[in-house]
């Protein structure tokens, strides 16, 4: 089946494949083969759109279709696919605050989030849990009207260049069945007015990869956070 698509979309999908020969292909063989975060082209990505590709227009986002946004990520794909995971990550989050996030949520974060000023990540696996999420040990307690996080993630994408994690927790870890007691909880690393770093949150290394390599994937710990 086909899809079709507009002039608008096609005018963005010309645009990027005339930026990934331009600017992504001369680079790419030595950014992958040295582990280099490629800094540039996502300060490229940035004023290209792309981190508000789905996030809607009233939040200024270019409210692209799910249709255009699969052609853009196969497209930088066939030239680099390591630089989809910059996106692919960050829009995830974002597409998570806009379906379930509150009003006050999405008006603070989505801004944000379409001018690429502040990366998303997703914080789901664990040392001990990957596929199986429902085994995640990361705990949420709440006190008073906060919750306080303590547990570790593992293998995050975005992991040391994002700014803000969607991160899965338990907050009843007696629930039957186990998914009963999961929630998602919006964590920044840095302080978003002032850039500081949070207390109670370690970024840890970089973690080695054989493929893939450029995009940031790593480790992240809290502790009464």
């Amino acid at each position: 089946m086909s899809v079709e698509t507009s002039a608008d979309d096609q005018a963005i999908l010309d645009a990027i494949g005339k930026w990934l020969d331009k600017k992504v292909a001369p680079v790419v063989a030595q950014l992958e083969r040295d582990d280099i975060y490629p800094e540039e082209l996502v300060q490229d990505m940035r004023e290209l759109g792309l981190f508000g590709a789905m996030i809607d227009p009233e939040y200024g986002g270019l409210g692209l279709s799910a249709s255009t946004y699969a052609s853009i990520i196969a497209r930088i794909s066939e030239e680099w696919m390591s630089l989809t995971g910059v996106l692919n990550s960050h829009l995830m989050m974002a597409l998570i605050v806009q379906r379930y996030g509150t009003d006050e949520q999405k008006s603070y974060w989505l801004p944000r989030f379409a001018t690429g000023e502040l990366r998303g990540r997703l914080g789901l696996t664990e040392p001990d849990a990957g596929t199986d999420l429902q085994a995640v040990r990361t705990v949420a307690t709440r006190r008073g009207d906060n919750y306080v996080v303590n547990g570790a993630k593992m293998w995050i994408t975005n992991c040391i260049k994002g700014h803000v994690l969607a991160l899965l927790v338990k907050t009843d870890v007696g629930a039957q069945p186990r998914h009963q007691g999961m929630s998602m909880l919006i964590v920044p690393k840095i302080n978003v007015e002032t850039g500081e770093p949070l207390p109670g949150v370690q970024v840890g290394r970089k973690l080695p990869k054989l493929g893939y390599r450029g995009v940031d994937t790593g480790e992240i710990a809290f502790e009464d956070y």
